[in-house]
């Protein structure tokens, strides 16, 4: 009886050493490893797909790492390694609202990536020039009921201007080029 005492007390103890403690709270360390450290303004609760009840955690990292983390136990669900552009290193990660994609922008290159599996949907580049911006268009014509959603990338460098991208597809709808 007196060994089962002792360890229940044992077992208390480990199990108090483990715990979060308040100075530990906010910090993100648990994809660290595989993403590296995620940017905050490109990290986001999404739902993988329209139907499902449970959200991951997207995130682009400050190596160019794109990926989805199960936010129970910090496990990886899919990551992809995006190339990074001679004219920048900072990276966008956008996702519409009950839309089954994610889209990334690294330098000139704009990329819908599957928010379930992290699959390849589509590609857009565009030479010399550098994404400074990008954005999910969530409404479309003043109804919101569409599927996939269009992209408007902020381009600069090469090319100065804005560009509208089909959502399913990354075909350039139109373009606003600024020549000043």
């Amino acid at each position: 009886m007196r060994l089962h005492a002792v360890l229940g007390s044992a077992a208390f103890l480990v199990a108090r050493t483990v715990a979060i403690f308040a100075d530990d709270a906010y910090h993100i360390d648990y994809h660290h490893p595989l993403l590296g450290f995620p940017k905050q303004d490109a990290t986001f609760f999404q739902q993988p797909y329209a139907g499902s009840k449970a959200s991951l955690i997207y995130t682009l990292s400050d190596k160019l790492v794109i990926g989805a983390v199960n936010p129970k136990d910090g496990s990886i669900v899919w990551r992809q390694t995006l190339s990074p552009s001679p004219n920048s290193t900072d990276g966008f990660l956008r996702a519409g609202e009950g839309q089954d994609t994610i889209v990334s922008a690294v330098g000139g290159e704009i990329t819908a990536w599957s928010a379930s599996d992290g699959r390849f949907a589509w590609q857009a580049a565009f030479a010399g020039a550098t994404a400074k911006d990008l954005e999910i268009l969530e409404f479309e014509d003043g109804k919101s009921e569409r599927d996939t959603k269009d992209v408007v990338v902020l381009l600069s460098d090469g090319i100065h201007g804005v560009k509208r991208l089909d959502g399913k597809t990354g075909a350039v709808k139109w373009t606003y080029l600024d020549n000043r």
